[in-house]
């Protein structure tokens, strides 16, 4: 068990690629939206704590992606 843990982390740690002038991309918010999606996983037995955080995550993509409710 511990060496797929070993195994997952060092996977993960070579699978993360900077560019090679180091630069920033010229809209960062452009790498969020293509990564993220509006969430619809709430429930009528979602805590409270977490039916915030889906808002919150839902918010910023209005903001930062045009998404629509």
């Amino acid at each position: 068990m511990v060496k797929a843990v070993i195994l997952i982390a060092a996977l993960a740690l070579v699978s993360c690629v900077s560019k090679p002038d180091g630069s920033l991309p010229s809209d960062p918010r452009s790498i969020w939206c293509e990564h993220n999606s509006p969430r619809r996983d709430a429930r009528a037995d979602t805590p409270r704590a977490e039916l915030d955080e889906i808002n919150r995550h839902n918010a910023q993509g209005e903001t930062w992606c045009g998404w629509t409710p």
